[in-house]
């Protein structure tokens, strides 16, 4: 369980810009091949279409989603003016989170042919905001990054639309080894 002023000081971060800067750490391409290795989702709930830089130092990774039309959660959230329901902006942050367990663990970028997901469980989300829509058409740029990691993996998580914080988190989960 994260201290009431340690998780103040991690939304302080989450507010203040990007966790991953254009420049930090490595330039990847990875995409359904590479996602399908470190995570146990699969399409309709992978909600990660690709990451595109790892930061192996400052324990952080930046990927994205973009959204159609035909998406998960649009057709009944909400008719009229679809809005991309905030709980699975908080999923889609979780699961770029989730390659955490292999890149900060590991402290590298690359992934192994025959590496398979962890298997993980949430327990905890300490904390979500949610500041702008995503509406069908959108990109989230969804950043990522480790704050603790013990018995249980705490990751805060960001999805921006353009240049706009729409979304933060702070969540934890189980991994079992």
């Amino acid at each position: 369980m994260l201290a009431p002023e340690t998780l103040q000081a991690v939304l302080r971060r989450l507010k203040r810009g990007p966790l991953v800067g254009a420049d930090a750490g490595a330039a990847v391409a990875y995409g359904d091949d590479v996602l399908d290795r470190l995570l146990p989702h699969r399409r309709p709930m992978r909600l990660v279409d690709a990451i595109d830089r790892v930061d192996v130092a400052g324990a952080a990774v930046r990927g994205h989603r973009t959204l159609a039309a035909g998406d998960l959660g649009f057709a009944g959230h909400f008719p009229d003016t679809p809005v991309y329901p905030g709980v699975l902006t908080v999923e889609a942050i979780g699961q770029l989170g989730l390659t955490l367990t292999h890149f900060a663990r590991r402290r590298t970028t690359d992934v192994p042919a025959d590496l398979a997901p962890a298997v993980v469980r949430a327990t905890h989300i300490h904390h979500a905001a949610f500041l702008a829509p995503f509406h069908p058409g959108d990109t989230m740029t969804l950043h990522a990054c480790v704050v603790d990691e013990d018995m249980t993996l705490v990751a805060a998580g960001q999805a921006w639309n353009g240049d706009v914080l729409a979304a933060y988190t702070v969540a934890e989960v189980y991994i079992d080894e």
